[in-house]
């Protein structure tokens, strides 16, 4: 099966661009941006989103009005794109980090690439290590006796 491909939050793309939702949003009903796959707050965006994003940006520095950023960026594609930025449209990989709980037994958690460290998610992390500690020191100790 193919992976799934990378997707970005309105959240990810407001910080990745300094521009707030409203923006955004108003840039896709101009038709500056291809709609958001799904609605509301499910509502993911792909690389192509950020890359056009980026551009209208660096035009709009230009001071290149909106209409003709729309009629410029109509047609090209996304290698086109990062080539007019100058950037690696590669999204960051996932990495797997291996938590010991015994020699015998880890935990396989991932940490996924390009996004900031979500402490909710390594807090529960925690506690299924110090759980799982409790319990395989529990199992010892019954078998020890």
């Amino acid at each position: 099966m193919a992976a799934e491909p990378f997707r970005y939050t309105m959240a990810d793309l407001e910080e990745a661009t300094g521009l707030p939702a409203r923006t955004i949003r108003y840039y896709i009903t101009a038709g500056l941006l291809p709609s958001a796959r799904g609605r509301g707050v499910g509502a993911t965006y792909g690389p192509a989103h950020l890359l056009r994003l980026k551009a209208i940006g660096l035009l709009k520095q230009e001071h290149t009005p909106l209409e003709q950023i729309k009629q410029r960026l109509d047609g090209m594609r996304d290698a086109e794109l990062a080539a007019m930025l100058e950037v690696e449209t590669a999204p960051p990989e996932d990495r797997w980090r291996r938590v010991m709980l015994h020699p015998d037994l880890e935990l396989h958690v991932r940490e996924r690439g390009g996004r900031g460290r979500d402490y909710l998610f390594e807090q529960v992390v925690d506690t299924i290590v110090k759980q799982s500690s409790i319990v395989i020191d529990q199992q010892l100790r019954d078998e020890d006796s």
